[in-house]
């Protein structure tokens, strides 16, 4: 069970008021910085994590990764800090730009986007990948759940699994990001690298305008064994008018 809840109190600064995502290995929550008065998200490590070394150590890289952008289709990074909660329990968090849109992945849920929309948020997307890879860093996790429609268009979230591209794996790392939008060359558990995320947003267009993932994956067994034998079906194949 989560040790958090509204109005908890971290640092004598930030307010948790609701619950607005939850994750494997986080919680996301809309807060206040009662500071500098303003309303921010604060990602938070997943409770039955919060005591794991290993994961302790991903989420202060993600603040150390995300804190080196900044860009108008990212996520800005505010701060980063561990609390110890009353009852002991180290809470490990970051405090970052409070989004307001459309979670592409909801959007998606009711069909595809229309092309040219599709195509705008896939070019935003990728600027903002490339202004990462551009001072070393890899997110990882390209995909429409990590991606919000604003105002003022795309932005990408959660570098939370974000690595400094180059760095080797560490020993039993478990593979991070999301099976149908993960390069195959990743499955060998090799360093991150750029070109995975240019994969996964490939991947990302290809749902955008079909509906659909390029292929049938759901789990990583199945994205070994699909990377292996299968091909995605070409656009034309599913979109006969798009040319």
């Amino acid at each position: 069970m989560s040790p958090l809840m509204p109005t908890l109190r971290l640092h004598d600064r930030y307010v948790l008021h609701e619950r607005i995502g939850l994750g494997g290995m986080s919680e996301v929550w809309r807060g206040d910085d009662e500071v500098l008065g303003r309303p921010v998200a604060i990602k938070v490590l997943a409770g039955q994590f919060a005591t794991d070394p290993q994961l302790r150590a991903t989420i202060q890289r993600e603040a150390r990764a995300a804190a080196r952008l900044t860009h108008p289709h990212v996520t800005q990074v505010y701060d980063y800090a561990e609390a110890t909660l009353a009852d002991g329990v180290v809470v490990p968090y970051l405090v970052m730009e409070l989004v307001d849109g459309h979670n592409l992945a909801d959007r998606l849920r009711t069909g595809p986007l229309p092309w040219p929309e599709a195509v705008r948020v896939a070019g935003q997307i990728a600027a903002a990948l490339a202004a990462a890879h551009r001072i070393g860093v890899v997110h990882r996790d390209v995909k429409p759940g990590n991606v919000m429609l604003t105002d003022t268009g795309a932005k990408v979230l959660d570098f939370g699994i974000a690595a400094l591209g180059g760095l080797d794996s560490q020993s039993g790392e478990p593979l991070m990001g999301t099976p149908a939008y993960f390069a195959p060359e990743r499955l060998t558990a090799g360093p991150p690298d750029p070109a995975s995320d240019v994969y996964a947003l490939g991947a990302l267009l290809y749902r955008t305008l079909t509906g659909q993932a390029p292929l049938p994956v759901q789990s990583w067994e199945d994205a070994l064994e699909v990377h292996r034998r299968g091909t995605p079906v070409h656009l034309q194949g599913v979109l006969p008018a798009l040319h």
